[in-house]
């Protein structure tokens, strides 16, 4: 799924692609990581933007774009879900954490 990280998959593809059923990839998936495959990957996709709005090299619709949000606000809104700032406000704290006093 990481590697797939911009491409919206369905749990019954995941399952089809690992040789299982959804009800033991689920399951499966909890034991291991404490959530669902989609709420990982949520998870994980929200770590990358992150990663990528500290870095500040592109724009918040460029890095929706790249993670598979066709539009930058369902990003918005799942970025503020997981990190409790909107996008651009996490890169302005960013920022002003990194900047020397």
């Amino acid at each position: 799924m990481a590697q797939r990280i911009n491409q919206q998959t369905a749990l019954s593809e995941l399952a089809r692609l690992v040789g299982t059923n959804r009800t033991t990839l689920v399951n499966r998936f909890e034991a291991s990581f404490g959530c669902g495959p989609i709420t990982w990957l949520r998870h994980f996709r929200m770590a990358e933007a992150a990663q990528r709005l500290r870095s500040g090299e592109e724009s918040v619709a460029k890095i929706a774009e790249t993670l598979g949000y066709e539009n930058s606000n369902n990003f918005s809104t799942a970025f503020k879900a997981i990190h409790g700032l909107p996008p651009l406000s996490y890169r302005k704290i960013a920022f002003r954490r990194e900047k020397p006093v």
